[in-house]
C-alpha cells in the first residue's frame, strides 16, 4: 500500500473531522479508552451489549456524544444476523417499531442513530421509511454507515427531513497500523477538499493506539467535531459521489 500524503491536497478552508467509534459496549476498558480520547468524538453504542448503558452513561458524563449503533440485517446470512435486536426485512411494522424502541431504551443519552451492518436492510425503502418515521418522532439524526453502495437510507432520511449524513471513510476495515494511518490521511484530505469528513472506526487496540497519538497532534487546520455539528439545519450536507475519493464505491456485505 503506497503512502498517501494529505499535504498534497492544499486546504482552502478549515477542515472538520467527525470521528465515530462504533461497537462500543462490549468492554468497559475499551469504552473508557474511547471516552478518554482527546477532543469531540461520537460513540456508537450497541444496544444489549453487556455494558451498553454504563458505557453510554460514562460517555455522557465525560461530555462525549452518543448515538445508537442499531443492528440491521446484512447480506451475509451468517454475519451477525443473530445479534439481539437486529432489524430485519421479515419484521412487520409493529415488530420493527417495538424492536427499535427497545434499542432506544437500552442506550441512554443518544442524539442520533447509525446502522450496525445492514447491507441488506438499508437497500430497501420500506424498512427505511419505518426507521426514519421513528427517528423523526424522537428528534434524532441519522448517520448512514454505508455498508453497501446500494443504500437508500440517506435519501429516505432526507425525505423524512431527518438530519442525516453519510460515512466517508472506514478507518480500520483493515486492522493494521499502516492501513489505519493511510485511511486517516485520506480522511484529512477529504475534509480539506470538501470542508468535512465522517470517519467510522472501532475500538480495536490498533485503532485506539493510533488515535491516541493522531488526535493529540492534529494539523492546525483540522477541527475535530461531533457528528451532530454536521447535521444542524443551518448546514447543507451533500455526500456520496460513488467511486470518488469522497465516497469510495465500497460494499462490505455487513
Amino acid at each position: 500500500m503506497g503512502a498517501f500524503n494529505p499535504l498534497l491536497v492544499l486546504p482552502s478552508h478549515a477542515a472538520d473531522l467527525a470521528i465515530v467509534i462504533d461497537d462500543v459496549g462490549y468492554s468497559l476498558e475499551r469504552s473508557d479508552r474511547v471516552i478518554a480520547l482527546p477532543g469531540s468524538l461520537t460513540l456508537g453504542v450497541l444496544p444489549f451489549a453487556p455494558h451498553a448503558a454504563e458505557a453510554a452513561r460514562r460517555a455522557g458524563v465525560a461530555g462525549k456524544e452518543v448515538i445508537l449503533h442499531q443492528p440491521m440485517e446484512p447480506m451475509s446470512a451468517g454475519h451477525v444476523h443473530d445479534v439481539d435486536g437486529t432489524l430485519t426485512l421479515k419484521m412487520g411494522p409493529e415488530h420493527f417499531s417495538r424492536t427499535f424502541a427497545r434499542a432506544i431504551k437500552a442506550v441512554p443519552n443518544i442524539v442520533g442513530v447509525n446502522n450496525h451492518t445492514g447491507s441488506l436492510l438499508t437497500q430497501h425503502a420500506e424498512p427505511m421509511n419505518l426507521l426514519m418515521e421513528q427517528i423523526s418522532a424522537r428528534g434524532l439524526f441519522f448517520l448512514d454507515s454505508r455498508t453497501t453502495h446500494k443504500t437508500v437510507a440517506h435519501s429516505v432520511a432526507q425525505k423524512w427531513r431527518v438530519p442525516s449524513v453519510q460515512r466517508d471513510v472506514f478507518l480500520d476495515h483493515v486492522a493494521s497500523r499502516d492501513a489505519v494511518q493511510y485511511e486517516f490521511a485520506r480522511a484529512i484530505a477529504i475534509a480539506r477538499r470538501k470542508g468535512h469528513a465522517v470517519v467510522i472506526a472501532h475500538p480495536y487496540r490498533v485503532s485506539l493506539n493510533f488515535l491516541e497519538s493522531a488526535l493529540a497532534n492534529l494539523p492546525d487546520d483540522v477541527r475535530l467535531i461531533g457528528v451532530s455539528e454536521l447535521v444542524r439545519p443551518r448546514r447543507s450536507i451533500t455526500i456520496a459521489r460513488h467511486g470518488s475519493l469522497a465516497s469510495p464505491h465500497i460494499s462490505l456485505g455487513q
